[in-house]
């Protein structure tokens, strides 16, 4: 794996080389972890691979955090809401106007304040999503690179208001985010919202990106660990269909771990919580049964992960790709 730095120097060696390091498809999906001390601004970013050579056995391993940088997040954004990785750019906010973070240039731009009458950002569901074909970032309607420098309304005749604690998805060019009752997607370059019921049966659960698709994955009932997956098969027709999961989560201690999403091959991506004394990350796969074990020590020591409160956030990012687009 290349640098950022050195995939930025090779860009400039000739057309050809921009070419194929600007491709969509020339970075490897990561899983970007940043450690954030509370009531602080400094930020521990680095990133361990997804894909591996040994994905039909289990293992563990130790994480080498030698490229790992640490950055200052901007005034008044000490606390870091996490939000997904969409094309290498990650957009947050608290109670300020929010911020579009690019971890590979280690670029921040703040966007524009929100025009009357929906100028509070604590009432604002903020949505990030990018276009495939023009190459364009969108944020609920701010179009990054574009010589507009303003916010446009998007009208649409569904009546709907996101959940509170709603977490959009962007696939291909569709974000997906969770409303009362339904799924909402609204297609970033043709700007058209559409509506998708929910699966028959479904008990409250994670949206995720399963494979490449929009999927949910639940608990069969509070009294069980079993999850079920939902994954969309045709947004037109709202069809779901099912699939349970009993292993290997029966013995996982869910005080101590938390379910973040998954990599883009499926597997489960279990992090520590704060409560939890544990440093290291475990990724699940539950079709072949097998799982892979991630310490992270050295950064651990250097963060004072061990302290007995635990004082830093770890947020995580799977899929995410260097991008050298420039903020």
């Amino acid at each position: 794996r290349l640098p950022e730095k050195s995939v930025a120097r090779f860009s400039c060696v000739s057309k050809l080389w921009s070419s194929i390091t600007s491709d969509p498809s020339f970075p490897r999906p990561r899983l970007l972890l940043c450690f954030q001390k509370y009531d602080d601004s400094d930020l521990y970013v680095s990133s361990i691979p997804q894909h591996t050579q040994n994905s039909n056995r289990s293992y563990s391993s130790s994480l080498s955090f030698d490229h790992h940088h640490m950055m200052k997040l901007p005034s008044c954004y000490n606390r870091f809401s996490s939000k997904e990785s969409v094309h290498g750019l990650i957009c947050f906010q608290e109670s300020e106007n929010p911020i579009v973070w690019n971890p590979s240039t280690r670029q921040f731009i703040a966007l524009p304040i929100l025009p009357i009458p929906c100028k509070d950002w604590k009432k604002t569901t903020l949505l990030l999503g990018y276009d495939p074909i023009e190459g364009l970032y969108v944020c609920r309607v701010f179009t990054l690179g574009s010589a507009q420098k303003s916010w446009r309304n998007v009208k649409t005749n569904i009546t709907h208001r996101p959940t509170s604690d709603t977490y959009e998805r962007y696939i291909e060019g569709v974000i997906y985010y969770l409303a009362s009752g339904v799924v909402m997607s609204f297609d970033v370059r043709s700007e058209k919202f559409d509506m998708i019921k929910l699966p028959s049966g479904y008990f409250s659960g994670l949206l995720i990106t399963y494979k490449g698709r929009l999927a949910f994955l639940s608990r069969m009932s509070y009294r069980t660990k079993n999850r079920r997956l939902w994954i969309l098969e045709d947004a037109q027709k709202h069809i779901w269909s099912g699939q349970d999961f009993l292993s290997p989560f029966a013995d996982l201690d869910y005080l101590s771990f938390k379910l973040t999403g998954f990599t883009h091959v499926g597997e489960f991506i279990f992090v520590p919580t704060r409560r939890s004394q544990s440093s290291y990350i475990l990724l699940c796969d539950p079709v072949k049964n097998s799982w892979r074990k991630f310490e992270f020590k050295g950064l651990a020591d250097q963060v004072s992960l061990h302290n007995e409160h635990r004082p830093y956030a770890l947020h995580v990012f799977p899929n995410h790709i260097d991008s050298q687009v420039s903020l």
